[in-house]
């Protein structure tokens, strides 16, 4: 049954994404532009939705011919590179803490994930129950299985391949294009997506290099697995941070009709303006901290003709003057 809310991910995983298209040479840019994601992203705790980059890991692996394209994209940052989720695990100290610490903060990363790690006796089981919703997915399952294999690669060294794989999807060419997986006994169609690692090697240490840490310490600022008017907000606020967002965009982004998203909104006792004011306002008052952006240019960043109509917008949000504001943060 498909969630009434919207599925959401930190928008450090954007970069992921971009780096491997750029790395390929292709244009980024026109790749988010296809599937509603915005070019670049500020900050990396904001969120995004997440079923965008379903559609994208798809449409490149398609159109470019890149059949392995969801195993190159965890390859080119892997998951401890990721700005929002390296800080989270750095601290591990063996790969057993690791991988423990990674299964219980990664659902503050994205929607409906689930890892695990299981003691089966004669071999431990990191894996991932998959949601109905995505079931199914090839390109993406390679993203994630690359990715934990990746993390195990922290402990054991790059050369180790697991014994025995377990795939959600049926069996595709799509994975002997996959270096990392050609080596290893695979089951698909599996419940579930598993790599089997010998018991002795979660006493191995790991080296973390430490990730920049990002602007707060609370890995769970932004509430991925939020209600629809939280996620609604979320993508007018993460946006709006590079473009004039409307409302038949944001409807696109959440995937339903600006009819539908009209009525949800009053259903919620909201209007679409009335968000898009309050996040104008928010990033107002974070580049007004900077006392090296101009008032015109934030003026134009958000969209307002002059500095006179974003001034008399910031005086009516705040009932003081941009440059008085300014004048009293710092």
């Amino acid at each position: 049954m498909k969630s009434n809310n919207i599925d959401m991910v930190k928008a450090a995983f954007h970069m992921q994404f971009k780096t491997a298209m750029e790395n390929c040479g292709l244009s980024a840019n026109d790749y988010f532009k296809k599937v509603n994601l915005p070019a670049e992203t500020i900050d990396p705790e904001s969120l995004l939705p997440l079923k965008p980059f379903f559609h994208l890991i798809n449409i490149v692996s398609i159109n470019e011919n890149i059949p392995d394209f969801g195993s190159l994209v965890a390859q080119t940052t892997p998951w401890h590179e990721v700005l929002s989720l390296g800080p989270l695990i750095e601290n591990s100290k063996n790969l057993k803490q690791l991988l423990e610490t990674f299964c219980e903060v990664a659902s503050s990363q994205s929607s409906l994930v689930k890892f695990s790690l299981i003691d089966e006796d004669s071999h431990y089981c990191f894996s991932y129950s998959d949601v109905p919703i995505y079931k199914g997915d090839i390109q993406m399952e390679l993203y994630r299985i690359t990715s934990m294999i990746q993390l195990i690669h922290l402990a054991t060294g790059d050369e180790w391949r697991p014994e025995s794989i377990r795939l959600i999807m049926p069996q595709n060419k799509a994975v002997d294009a996959s270096l990392l997986l050609t080596k290893s006994k695979i089951a698909f169609s599996q419940k579930d997506s598993a790599i089997s690692i010998q018991n002795d090697f979660l006493q191995l240490p790991v080296k973390l290099k430490s990730t920049r840490k990002t602007d707060t310490d609370n890995n769970n600022r932004a509430d991925q697995n939020a209600d629809f008017a939280s996620s609604i907000r979320n993508i007018i606020n993460t946006y709006s941070q590079t473009k004039i967002i409307s409302i038949e965009e944001t409807a696109g982004i959440a995937d339903m009709s600006v009819r539908t998203l009209q009525r949800r909104l009053t259903d919620n006792g909201l209007k679409f303006n009335e968000l898009l004011s309050q996040a104008k306002y928010e990033h107002a008052k974070e580049m007004l901290r900077d006392s090296q952006t101009p008032i015109t240019e934030i003026a134009e960043s958000l969209g307002y003709s002059d500095a006179a109509h974003f001034t008399r917008a910031f005086h009516r949000w705040s009932g003081v003057s941009p440059t008085a504001f300014r004048k009293k943060a710092g």
